[in-house]
């Protein structure tokens, strides 16, 4: 009787030890995936010279679809950065909206200079550039239409 439970608590311990490494790698794949920039999960390149504020993301899942902000940071100037998504966002299937879309969007009365709105797969993305003194800052979000 004893040598069975002694035997049954072994094959216990064995295989614990094989499946902590497993369990180590599973971490880490899901460390990586949460360090992972969050534009590039939305398929949306980041512009060379960018960073996104890791600090500043808010995703949310509601019933309608999800909801996602990032801010993101760069030294270039905020024409060229507008200009930069201006031809690579179409290229990726979203579809910017005229200027009748964008005026009757919930989001849409605050988009006027340096501001695009696109359109795909039942979402909305909205960009939002704004020069400071030292940098640029670039607002995305990504809503339910």
């Amino acid at each position: 009787m004893f040598y069975d439970s002694f035997l049954y608590v072994m094959r216990r311990a064995a295989l614990a030890l094989l499946l902590i490494p497993l369990l180590i790698s599973w971490g880490g794949t899901f460390a990586a995936s949460a360090e992972e920039p969050l534009l590039s999960a939305l398929d949306i390149p980041l512009m060379p010279g960018y960073a996104e504020d890791d600090s500043r993301r808010v995703v949310f899942d509601t019933p309608e679809g999800r909801i996602i902000q990032i801010r993101v940071v760069g030294p270039a100037g905020a024409q060229k950065a507008v200009e930069f998504y201006q031809l690579v966002l179409p290229s990726l299937a979203w579809d910017q909206m005229s200027k009748q879309e964008i005026d009757s969007a919930p989001d849409g009365a605050d988009c006027k200079k340096r501001c695009l709105m696109l359109r795909r797969g039942g979402e909305i993305l909205k960009m939002k550039v704004v020069e400071e003194k030292t940098q640029t800052v670039i607002y995305f979000s990504v809503s339910p239409e």
